[in-house]
């Protein structure tokens, strides 16, 4: 179980709500946690992660993980994620991880939105592409992995948990 957070939106977040944020946010991934702020004209993203190390235990795979312009947090388990990862070898990816976490990012990357269509598990994620300044959040069908958010006049909040979002407020 991993945690994920974040806000976009006209409010600047303050260095310590983002710190005391990844604390409260510890309990869900006690192995990593870190952040990555993006600025996008007069909005910033901020986006956060706490990570317990199940697949490839490796510090390569920490998050926010980011490919070019992608940037991904997740919380979760692609079941079909090798089969996945065959499929992509074959349109000539590379993998420098053994995550699920990379693949999915490379089939959002290889087939947009429709990348959703072909993952089997339980997952909440967040992927930013800051080419085109777009968010896309995105859960597993049954809500096995949580993803709540809060939208009000200072932005977009989002969290596995709401106590996440009201450490952000």
């Amino acid at each position: 179980m991993c945690g994920i957070s974040g806000y976009y939106g006209f409010r600047r977040v303050a260095e310590h709500a983002l710190t005391d944020t990844l604390a409260v946010m510890r309990s869900r991934g006690p192995d990593y946690s870190n952040f990555v702020k993006k600025n996008n004209k007069d909005k910033n993203l901020y986006l956060l992660h706490s990570r317990l190390k199940i697949i490839d235990l490796e510090d390569r795979s920490n998050q926010p993980f980011s490919i070019g312009p992608y940037t991904i947090i997740f919380n979760g388990e692609i079941y079909n994620y090798k089969e996945i990862k065959l499929n992509l070898i074959k349109k000539n990816y590379k993998f420098k991880t053994t995550s699920d976490t990379e693949i999915l990012l490379y089939a959002f990357i290889e087939f947009g939105e429709k990348c959703l269509d072909l993952f089997e598990g339980m997952w909440s994620f967040v992927i930013w592409n800051d080419k085109e300044k777009k968010l896309l959040l995105a859960r597993d069908r049954f809500g096995e992995k949580p993803l709540f958010y809060l939208k009000n006049n200072e932005g977009f909040y989002f969290g596995s948990e709401i106590k996440f979002i009201r450490s952000l407020l």
